[in-house]
């Protein structure tokens, strides 16, 4: 195992990068004015009105955020990981603030020699991106464990403003459609076993609030497109979600309360904060 070193901080970028792109897509929306109508998308079937889709995604909004957790597989597509798709499969909590815990592979974030099963352990908790690896037998980070990213790093303040907002779990994103400049109803479909409706909606960037400055610290579009299933429980099933060239896949497999995800313990904690902004030239 090679000490670690700025080195480490560089194979950390894109993990961290691929959390933050998750975080954006989670976060509420600004004050502005609800669209009026909806658009017709091509071989879409037009919403009756948009009144009724924002009642129907907000019911579904709001039953998953009083669960407080999730079981999850998300998939990130973002320049950062090179346009190729990184995969999470995990807890998404956010009852007691937003955390996340997940199994990751390691070549996805360029991490595949700082562990020797193939697999990163990821942590995102009270603002920081945690990254459980083998232990370094020599070098500065001698014995640890974990390595750490502040999220202010990756984000700026304004977007760990996003991570740290009352609307912080997974489908708040969903309210964002009463600001939709086109909403469509695409029809119903089977998604992970269970009878679905699609929606679509296209929200503007400024609509986006303090996700909006995420996005953008994350080179994003100039809107977000959301499409979303949701079943008959009125519980959304599948979310996706794309801005510019990044997209987030989300697949929701169950719900349930609030988990308790810790921080790792200090003394087996690296912090790399200072080598990641060094290696990426990130001055935030």
């Amino acid at each position: 195992m090679k000490a670690r070193s700025a080195g480490s901080a560089g194979r950390v970028a894109a993990g961290a990068v691929v959390v933050a792109v998750i975080a954006a897509a989670t976060a509420g929306c600004s004050d502005g004015e609800p669209a009026k109508k909806a658009a017709a998308g091509a071989g879409a079937q037009v919403v009756d009105t948009v009144e009724s889709m924002v009642a129907t995604l907000g019911k579904a909004s709001d039953a998953a955020s009083a669960a407080g957790s999730a079981e999850v597989k998300m998939t990130v597509t973002t320049p950062d990981t090179g346009g190729k798709p990184t995969t999470m499969t995990g807890t998404y909590s956010w009852g007691n603030g937003l955390a996340m815990q997940a199994e990751v592979p390691a070549a996805d974030l360029q991490m595949q020699d700082l562990v020797s099963d193939g697999t990163i352990t990821y942590r995102m908790v009270q603002g920081a991106y945690y990254y459980e690896v083998d232990a370094a037998p020599s070098g500065p980070f001698k014995g640890k464990t974990w390595l750490k990213v502040d999220a202010s790093a990756v984000l700026g303040e304004k977007g760990v403003a996003s991570l740290e907002g009352s609307q912080n779990d997974p489908t708040a994103g969903l309210k964002m459609v009463k600001y939709a400049a086109g909403v469509t109803k695409v029809g119903k479909e089977n998604v992970l076993g269970k009878e679905a409706v699609h929606y679509r909606a296209t929200i503007p960037k400024d609509k986006l609030g303090e996700s909006g400055a995420a996005f953008t610290a994350l080179g994003g579009g100039t809107e977000l497109v959301t499409d979303v299933w949701v079943d008959d429980q009125n519980m959304p099933v599948r979310l996706n979600q794309t801005i510019g060239a990044m997209t987030v896949h989300t697949d929701f497999y169950s719900f349930g309360a609030a988990k308790d995800i810790p921080v790792p313990p200090a003394s087996e904690t690296a912090d790399m904060t200072e080598a990641f902004k060094e290696a990426n030239g990130r001055k935030v």
